[in-house]
């Protein structure tokens, strides 16, 4: 067992054994959050949201997105398509030779082995769900820049605290452009809750987003891993996950997500880290860990 792990579960156990300091109270989730990070072999940001509450650790970092400026893209899109008449039923031709073959993409099991008729909507699900890497090039292709979501998606966010730059075929070419496009873990976090408790978008557009970030199937022992047993709580979440450095770190590691327990109340919790030196299963326990902590809390403290 590594280093890291005994820290970890040390934190964990300090996390839900509510052991009382010298004062008689029970630590603040801001106080066992920042004991779980403490000896993490990385940069480790969160960002808690409820009704009545807003709790950070370490959010005045940019933290290198990855896939996770893939919820920003659906967005931008659905809100590009939302003056034509077909909307996400909108359909591209696309040539086999635009794929990348070397590159994290699921839908090349489908398509890929001639030229195809696709719509705006299936792109968008496989660039959520599944995090597929070319729906999400595409997309940037044909229908909205990374400089045009940017612009759009900081023109209805709460917080803008973040940046995007570049594709994934233009950081799959040059690593280190996965630090350009950058967020804040809570304006990560804030997004996130904005499209699940507010108006952002015509009904049916945001309706297919919400239900693709409640159906992903990348980072599955991240943020949904404490929940993912639990009856009646709604999760939904994008994850994004980055390559080494040139220091052997990891650039990102994330997952940001949105909850609401069968009681009705909601939350939404993002966790960024990187430069992590650990593997990607410590890093996703990490998250889990963080995830658990706080639904921990929040469970108990209606």
């Amino acid at each position: 067992m590594s280093k890291f792990f005994i820290y970890s579960m040390a934190s964990l156990l300090l996390c839900f054994s509510c052991k009382k300091d010298s004062q008689n109270t029970v630590p603040s989730l801001k106080e066992q959050l920042v004991a779980l990070t403490d000896s993490v072999p990385g940069v480790v940001g969160i960002a808690f949201v409820s009704d009545d509450d807003t709790i950070t650790v370490n959010n005045g970092i940019h933290y290198p997105m990855m896939s996770v400026f893939k919820l920003h893209q659906s967005l931008a899109v659905a809100n590009k398509l939302s003056h034509s008449v077909a909307g996400l039923d909108s359909v591209i031709f696309i040539r086999e030779k635009e794929l990348d073959r070397d590159t994290w993409s699921p839908m090349l099991k489908e398509y890929g082995k001639c030229d195809f008729n696709i719509s705006v909507g299936e792109l968008v699900e496989y660039a959520l769900v599944s995090s597929d890497n070319n729906a999400s090039n595409l997309l940037f292709d044909y229908i909205v820049s990374p400089k045009e979501t940017d612009v759009f998606v900081k023109s209805v966010a709460m917080d803008t605290t973040f940046n995007i730059c570049y594709s994934e075929a233009e950081m799959h070419r040059d690593n280190n452009l996965s630090y350009i496009n950058y967020s804040s873990p809570l304006s990560a976090s804030l997004l996130i809750r904005q499209l699940f408790t507010s108006d952002m978008l015509c009904a049916d557009a945001q309706n297919f987003i919400k239900s693709a970030l409640a159906h992903v199937s990348t980072g599955q022992d991240r943020l949904g891993a404490p929940v993912s047993q639990v009856e009646g709580v709604q999760f939904a979440h994008k994850t994004g996950s980055g390559y080494r450095n040139n220091m052997g770190e990891l650039i990102a590691h994330n997952d940001v997500g949105y909850f609401r327990l069968p009681d009705g109340r909601d939350y939404s919790l993002a966790v960024f880290i990187r430069d992590f030196t650990g593997s990607e299963d410590e890093a996703s326990a990490v998250i889990a860990d963080v995830s658990r902590c706080v639904y921990g809390y929040f469970r108990n403290n209606p």
